[in-house]
């Protein structure tokens, strides 16, 4: 390439061997041609090197291979360093783009100079083999940071392939958290939007995989990485070891938000019948919010699993056990009814809908 992109898009990937082709084919195929692809092998054990070896000579195309294996964050960092545009996306190795991504997004940096970061709407792919529209929030919009930071506490808005970030956010807010392994673009996301302005598309221009086989999430159900990340995040924040402060109402959000996430994997894990994970998680959570955490813990996890699973278009039958069996420990209805709508909302809200109820 004889000048400098205006986009890089990097691709890091370990052990994708089955998917790396269809992410780096969705980037060859933007509509928007103004931009470099860097794939990052982060020392893949699989037949990741010999699938990504066949773009080698594309003439967009630029392949990494790390020496040893980075971990997420710090393979993150990488590929960051590695980009040579104004404006850096990352794209998952099992995610994909819409042809327009790029096409859509780029206008929005260009239009508003102080926007740090723009984020799209997505398509899910479920492991129960559905795929739903996803849309954080139904219309565009372009709002200061600090307005949005709040809803982003609360609960990560943003799926990371959605996501383009101006390069002058990671040289002025500085890296990921190498020690972060799964929170660490919620992380990120809270950094830009405490630092920036930012925008949104209310359009699904990116394809998300939920609970990839393998990925970082499911990872996560059953070795607890989720509680080591919050806990090391909080930390930080007491320390004022990050590039931003929240005051204590927005440190309250960030806990409710981080109890809402652990209540998920605890049901995630007790799918699975993880019995020693989601009492971790469950415990986890006393320690977030115990003033959310009054009667039974089964009962409160019975009635987040309805919640999700309905939301989630899982099944009614599936909602309605499990709203029996939370009911069958005896929470007071007011309480059944607040978790109740609390989880449920915090998934229709991902999905655009409208609330079910006031929280």
């Amino acid at each position: 390439m004889s000048e400098s992109p205006l986009v890089s898009v990097f691709i890091p990937v370990y052990n994708a061997e089955s998917l790396v082709a269809q992410a780096i084919e969705s980037v060859l195929a933007q509509t928007y041609q103004h931009y470099e692809l860097i794939v990052v092998n982060d020392a893949s054990t699989d037949g990741t090197a010999e699938v990504i070896a066949r773009y080698q000579d594309h003439p967009k195309v630029r392949i990494h291979h790390n020496p040893t294996n980075l971990g997420t964050a710090p393979n993150w960092n990488m590929g960051v360093s590695l980009c040579e545009g104004d404006l850096i996306a990352r794209l998952d190795a099992d995610d994909l783009y819409t042809p327009g991504f790029l096409e859509r997004v780029v206008p929005i940096f260009q239009r508003y100079p102080d926007v740090g970061m723009v984020f799209t709407g997505a398509k899910v792919f479920w492991p129960f083999g559905k795929m739903t529209k996803e849309l954080p929030y139904r219309h565009s919009w372009v709002r200061a940071g600090r307005d949005f930071l709040p809803e982003l506490l609360r609960g990560c808005r943003v799926r990371s392939p959605t996501a383009c970030v101006r390069r002058t956010c990671y040289q002025q807010l500085g890296p990921l958290v190498d020690e972060l392994r799964i929170h660490h673009d919620w992380e990120m996301w809270v950094r830009i939007a405490a630092n920036y302005e930012v925008g949104y598309l209310a359009e699904p221009l990116a394809y998300y995989r939920f609970l990839n086989p393998g990925g970082c999430t499911a990872q996560a159900i059953s070795d607890g990485r989720s509680i080591g990340d919050c806990r090391l995040w909080l930390d930080l924040l007491a320390g004022d070891a990050l590039p931003y402060r929240l005051n204590s109402d927005e440190l309250s959000l960030l806990k409710e938000g981080m109890h809402d996430l652990i209540m998920t994997f605890a049901v995630y894990a007790m799918d699975e019948g993880l019995n020693e994970s989601f009492q971790r998680y469950l415990s986890f959570a006393e320690i977030l919010l115990p003033e959310a955490t009054r009667g039974s813990p089964c009962a409160r996890l019975y009635t987040w699993a309805a919640a999700v699973y309905l939301a989630e278009r899982r099944g009614r039958a599936r909602a309605c056990y499990f709203l029996l069996k939370s009911l069958s420990y005896g929470l007071p209805y007011q309480e059944w009814w607040r978790v109740f709508k609390i989880g449920i909302n915090k998934v229709m809200h991902q999905r655009g809908y409208s609330s079910f109820g006031p929280e």
